[in-house]
């Protein structure tokens, strides 16, 4: 694990749970991605990469 990570969370939600989220929005999820997080590595994604992410999780619903 990266940058002194020791475990990783085991609750995180499915892609099919965000996507079926009452708020859930492709176009939020795309910003989210492209916005840097202090506590995950930077993967750098174009807007467009960003964008077919949202895409296929929103494909889930």
């Amino acid at each position: 694990m990266a940058n002194g990570q020791t475990q990783a969370s085991a609750d995180v939600p499915s892609f099919a749970s965000v996507a079926r989220r009452p708020d859930f929005s492709p176009e939020r999820l795309a910003f989210f991605l492209l916005d840097p997080h202090p506590k995950m590595p930077n993967f750098p994604l174009s807007r467009s990469e960003a964008a077919d992410i949202a895409a296929y999780i929103s494909s889930l619903r």
